[in-house]
């Protein structure tokens, strides 16, 4: 599978759906399935870094430009750095496995994904409590001792 690599907090926020827009400085002609995988740096209270994480759709880019960067919640500062704002949705929470990161996209296998909620809201949550006890809340950097 196509993936990539985003640092913390934002790749957390991603496999928590409270980011639909990733900004890069490049586009591609890809769209489709993209695992999320958090940089092993920098390390950040409460996320995990150095695992694959989720999988999204990468759905559409869209150039930043004067007329819409207030849309994707950016400043007009943000106008310097020739953004593109990727549209991600359908997440689909994996067990999280080691990834060594990567520029740009990368492939990992398969074999390696296991996603533990489709996120169609079929787990109760009840459920969806229990797989976080299991298997994300285990991989929470908790800080230095």
């Amino acid at each position: 599978m196509k993936a990539i690599s985003i640092r913390n907090p934002y790749a957390h926020m991603i496999l928590c759906g409270e980011k639909e827009f990733e900004f890069r400085t490049w586009q591609t002609d890809y769209r489709g399935d993209l695992l999320i995988c958090s940089s092993a740096n920098p390390k950040i209270k409460n996320t995990i870094c150095g695992h694959a994480l989720c999988i999204v759709r990468l759905n559409d880019i869209t150039k930043v430009t004067p007329k819409n960067y207030r849309d994707f919640g950016l400043d007009r500062s943000d106008l310097d750095n020739n953004l593109y704002a990727w549209q991600l949705t359908d997440i689909r929470v994996i067990k999280p496995f080691p990834v060594k990161g990567k520029l740009n996209f990368y492939n990992v296998d398969d074999e390696k994904i296991e996603i533990i909620d489709n996120g169609d809201d079929s787990l109760t949550d009840e459920e969806a409590e229990a797989l976080y006890k299991k298997y994300i809340e285990p991989l929470l950097y908790k800080g230095k001792k």
